[in-house]
């Protein structure tokens, strides 16, 4: 005769076991799959000078490692999802959580819009700027200064150093 446990636990149905995680695994497959599929697409050629490349990497390598790296965990997540007991967080997010997250996805699309228009050093100055203003920072000329050297310093290590093609600024 089975334990009143056992045959619960047997009767538990699918619809039971899906959840907020397993949900979100199956969005980030879904993202991960797209990007695999429009990255050649949605990534410039490099210059060439005499027929050969400028850069000593494809453009698409960088790309093409985080979205296979963002599927792999997707289907990781989406086999551990079944077990997680969590709560899903974000209908208990306060308004001024709720703002935060609006405000810094706002900022972010827009930085991703204003990547090739403004280039990297710009778009990237205004993006840490405005952040940084928002979340609080009081000391204007402290935020200002790292908003200019940091993505100046990230420009040039990328640019120089590793030889990968960032938006340049459409002025120079």
């Amino acid at each position: 005769m089975p334990r009143p446990n056992e045959n619960t636990e047997n009767n538990v149905s699918l619809k039971d076991k899906v959840n907020f995680n397993t949900v979100t695994a199956c969005l980030f497959f879904a993202f991960s799959i797209i990007l695999i599929v429009i990255i050649p697409d949605q990534i410039t050629k490099p210059k060439l000078l005499m027929g050969r490349s400028l850069m000593g990497l494809k453009p698409t390598l960088f790309p093409y490692i985080a979205a296979t790296l963002l599927l792999l965990l997707s289907i990781w997540y989406f086999a551990i999802s079944f077990g997680l007991k969590e709560t899903n967080l974000f209908r208990e997010l306060d308004r001024t959580g709720t703002i935060n997250v609006a405000v810094s996805l706002a900022v972010f699309l827009s930085y991703a819009l204003l990547m090739i228009p403004l280039g990297f050093i710009a778009s990237s100055i205004l993006v840490m700027f405005i952040l940084s203003a928002f979340f609080g920072n009081k000391n204007i000329p402290l935020g200002l200064a790292v908003s200019i050297i940091l993505p100046v310093t990230v420009y040039f290590t990328f640019t120089r150093l590793l030889s990968v093609s960032l938006p340049e600024f459409p002025f120079f």
